[in-house]
């Protein structure tokens, strides 16, 4: 019979699988299996006529192949191969089962008409009824006020019904009339005529409507509309009303070329009745491989102004953004050398950053870095690192900054020991305007870096099952002093202090200073493994920096650095119990005696569906923030997820929210209240969000789900 399942709205994405577990077992029969395309016929009784046909009686039973045939009684004709009956009908086949109350069908031709039907598709746990039932031929078949839902039959929370359907197998479309959807016998959704597709295949149509209630925008109701233009094109046009602000235009274009993938975005308000003026936002994106090993990328945005995000981006996971970056590159990579370029521009949004806490515009960067194998000078490892980057913003000094580091180490190492020594030379030269009257345009700036790694390894098990690795490093690394005061700061910050830092060789990052060093950073690892599995059941480390000398290279404000240590760094990764993990990261100051920085995180992991992350960040300079986030099921239907981020330094929510959501056999749905912090400080947005989910059909509102799955780590929606 070949039916398929249908979508009440089309759909421009693959069909999701759907958790099906609280649903009734599907009781799917036992079909007879013939290893060749003859007929197969049992019964109780038979009347042999002329011409072939004959008369069937009692538990009849006719298979072809994988079709058959199931009836008290029917006439079967063995020259046509029609099978008629007056009684009750069953055809089966391996993904579906109809039964009638009388029909005819045709085992050659696979065509017929069955009367006053109910089908089961078991693929897509769907069923559904028809007054009547015409398989055309194997591809073409027309349903006769027919229904369809993925409910048990007696339990139909939703029922998508139509006056007639027809499925094209062949063109894998789908089209109906007088199409309405009733979820709990309440119509929901109405239309004259629907096209749809057979397959995961796109199909132009109505896409799922969004609606939610916030406080900037009242209450919002989307309705996207699709168009698969061509195989490799597509658009989507989403009309949008919002209550407190007016009508408003989505649109999205995407092209899907041989070695490209281009997006465009766009957003139009005509008219926003709170703002006083029209509103719009467009973005393109694209990122392309035109030959092999060179890609590029574009990434531009613009709206038209500051307040935009605060005030229309209500969406989940919007309304905080600070800035848009606007960028072009490219990048082409061999195995032992990479090159590439970009231009590099911000549009600010928080009116806030002024001055020196904007970002500088790379108008453009260029790089080429090179290396030599392993192997290629007996073991001796060269490299080259170059950039050249022009970099400008308004009212400050500008320029270009030229950066050319080579490089040279030697690698070895034993069963249980290492050492790398490794010397750089790094080269700095600057074209400035606009600086101080009386310091050089064309300041340059020349370094040495000179460094030796080293460590041990040692390991002993303590059981039959868990060994212990301890694990001493030292790392000594010499920079001589320069005198960088005078040099512009373009993209460079000095590093946060952590574990991984006691074996960097510049405290700075970006390529304005280069920190002054004689020190040694002594360090001490351990781990435990367990030997059958290979899993890493805990990893712990400490270690500290002494300073010979003080650090002289700072960057503007910031006084030398003269301590003879640095703080301990210690961090800790560690499976706890079964369903327990854990990991942490410190530095505490010798001489303040408190800590500096702290970050803690406990995550118990029972299941997809079941999970608690427990979260602490503190910077005694700035941050206190403590986090807490679950998934967890309150019965077998109902389940509750939540969120809360909160300054503990300023006793502020952050960005806090609660979902609670219903799940059966063949729906669910999903609220989730959210309030967060806006870019004006100390505002906030409120909002309230819906989520409808027909399995099998389609989703009726926000993302919440895939909103839930971005916030809350390891968490799996479960339909």
């Amino acid at each position: 019979m070949g039916l398929l399942c249908c979508a009440g709205v089309s759909h421009a994405a693959s069909l999701t699988t759907h958790d099906w577990s609280l649903c009734p077992t599907q009781a799917r029969p036992v079909l007879p299996q013939y290893g060749d395309n003859l007929i197969h016929a049992l019964a109780d009784k038979a009347f042999l006529r002329r011409n072939g046909a004959s008369e069937l009686l009692g538990d009849v039973q006719i298979t072809r192949g994988n079709q058959t045939l199931i009836s008290n009684a029917l006439d079967y004709n063995n020259k046509t191969q029609e099978a008629i009956s007056a009684n009750k009908l069953i055809l089966e086949m391996p993904s579906l089962r109809i039964q009638a109350a009388s029909g005819r069908f045709n085992l050659g031709t696979r065509s017929g008409e069955l009367l006053d039907s109910r089908y089961a598709y078991y693929p897509a746990h769907a069923q559904g009824h028809a007054t009547r039932i015409d398989q055309k031929n194997p591809t073409l078949t027309t349903l006769t006020h027919t229904t369809y839902s993925t409910c048990p039959i007696g339990h139909e929370a939703w029922v998508l019904s139509a006056s007639k359907m027809r499925l094209n197998q062949k063109s894998e479309t789908g089209t109906a009339r007088n199409v309405v959807l009733r979820f709990k016998g309440v119509p929901i959704l109405y239309t004259p005529w629907l096209s749809f597709p057979l397959s995961n295949a796109r199909k132009s149509g109505l896409l799922p409507p969004t609606f939610s209630q916030t406080t900037n925008s009242g209450f919002e109701y989307s309705q996207p509309i699709y168009w698969n233009i061509a195989p490799q094109a597509d658009a989507t046009f989403t009309p949008k009303l919002l209550s407190r602000r007016g009508f408003a235009l989505g649109t999205q274009l995407r092209y899907l070329g041989p070695h490209s993938y281009t997006v465009f975005n766009d957003n139009y308000l005509p008219y926003d009745q709170l703002y006083g003026a029209p509103r719009w936002f467009y973005s393109l994106q694209q990122q392309a491989e035109p030959l092999p090993g060179l890609s590029t990328n574009i990434n531009y945005n613009r709206v038209s102004d500051n307040t935009y995000f605060t005030d229309l981006g209500n969406s989940l996971g919007t309304g905080d953004v600070t800035q848009l970056e606007r960028s072009v590159s490219a990048r082409y990579a061999s195995t032992y050398w990479n090159a590439g370029a970009q231009i590099l521009q911000y549009q600010i949004l928080d009116p806030a950053l002024t001055g020196s806490e904007l970002s500088y515009e790379k108008l453009p960067e260029i790089y080429f870095n090179a290396w030599t194998p392993y192997a290629a000078l007996g073991g001796l490892q060269t490299s080259l690192h170059s950039n050249w980057t022009n970099f400008q913003r308004s009212g400050s000094v500008t320029g270009s900054r030229l950066t050319v580091t080579p490089g040279l180490s030697l690698p070895l190492t034993g069963s249980a020991w290492f050492m790398t020594p490794a010397v750089k030379y790094r080269y700095t030269r600057y074209q400035l305007y606009g600086q101080t009257p009386g310091t050089s345009a064309t300041p340059t700036l020349g370094v040495p870096i000179v460094s030796l790694d080293t460590g041990l390894y040692f390991e002993r098990n303590i059981s039959s099952k868990i060994r212990q690795t301890l694990e001493p490093r030292a790392y000594y690394l010499y920079v001589p002093y320069r005198n960088q005061q005078t040099l512009p700061v373009f993209d460079t910050t000095l590093n946060d202090f952590s574990f991984n830092q006691l074996f960097s060789d510049n405290r700075f990052s970006g390529g304005d200073r280069i920190g002054d060093a004689d020190q040694l950073s002594l360090a001490l690892t351990t781990r435990f493994i367990n030997t059958q599995t290979g899993t890493e059941l805990l990893s712990a480390g400490i270690g500290q920096i002494l300073y010979f000398r003080p650090r002289r290279v700072t960057l503007p404000g910031n006084p030398v650095q003269t301590q003879p240590r640095s703080d301990y760094a210690g961090m800790l990764n560690a499976a706890l119990a079964r369903h327990w993990t854990g990991n942490a990261s410190l530095t505490y100051n010798p001489y303040a005696r408190a800590f500096d920085t702290a970050y803690l995180g406990l995550q118990y992991h029972l299941g997809p569906q079941r999970l608690i992350n427990l979260g602490y960040q503190y910077n005694r300079a700035q941050t206190n923030q403590a986090n807490i986030s679950f998934l967890w099921p309150i019965t077998t239907h109902w389940q509750s997820a939540a969120r809360w981020d909160f300054s503990v330094r300023n006793g502020h929510i952050l960005d806090a929210f609660l979902g609670v959501q219903y799940n059966s056999c063949c729906w669910a749905a999903r609220i989730l209240a959210r309030r967060y912090v806006t870019t004006t400080p100390g505002t906030y947005n409120n909002g309230v969000y819906f989520e409808l989910v027909l399995k099998g059909l389609g989703n009726l509102g926000n993302s919440i789900g895939t909103y839930i799955q971005r916030t809350i780590p390891d968490y799996a929606p479960s339909s």
